[in-house]
């Protein structure tokens, strides 16, 4: 199955994106996860994975990560921002998880225009939904990310069309 030696968990760490050395809760769980996927790559996470969505340190985290970028505070069909959630308003999505009655919201759509003076659609999501959506991100890519081939670099953290052309430069000398 092409297992990647060692795990990257850079991808799990504060906003900033620098490794945290205070490790929370959220955050062992989710090193847990990955180094189970990492060493048992038939295991199955079934049984108390959806139990993760529970855990208020993972939505911090996953805040965290949002807040930091300026597109996160538009607002969606509602007026409200990421910068009005609180720890009172995670516990409430945490609850309606737990008691699954969480539903997504309808998404606002705009137009914005393109540099050879076209449309494009932009479909822009309320700040609750994308909470929930990151932590939900955050735990896949502790399931999957340890399976991936080290020259697999599509939607990957840290990896990207050019990461790949690097490698290959790296790997065959040719010169681009």
């Amino acid at each position: 199955m092409g297992r990647v030696p060692g795990i990257n968990l850079r991808h799990l760490s504060t906003s900033a994106g620098s490794s945290s050395t205070v490790s929370t809760d959220g955050l062992e769980k989710l090193r847990k996860i990955a180094m189970l996927s990492k060493s048992n790559p038939n295991f199955l996470f079934r049984d108390n994975l959806y139990k993760i969505l529970y855990d208020r340190e993972i939505f911090q985290i996953a805040y965290d990560k949002l807040k930091s970028k300026p597109g996160n505070m538009t607002p969606g069909i509602l007026p409200t921002t990421l910068d009005g959630l609180s720890i009172e308003v995670i516990d409430e999505i945490i609850n309606s998880l737990r008691k699954g009655t969480f539903r997504f919201q309808p998404r606002r759509r705009v137009q914005i225009p393109k540099a050879n003076g076209k449309m494009r659609p932009l479909t822009i999501a309320p700040p609750r939904d994308k909470l929930v959506q990151e932590v939900m991100r955050m735990i896949l890519e502790a399931i999957y990310e340890p399976t991936f081939l080290e020259n697999s670099h599509g939607f990957r953290p840290g990896k990207s069309c050019h990461s790949a052309l690097k490698m290959i430069k790296q790997r065959f000398g040719v010169a681009t």
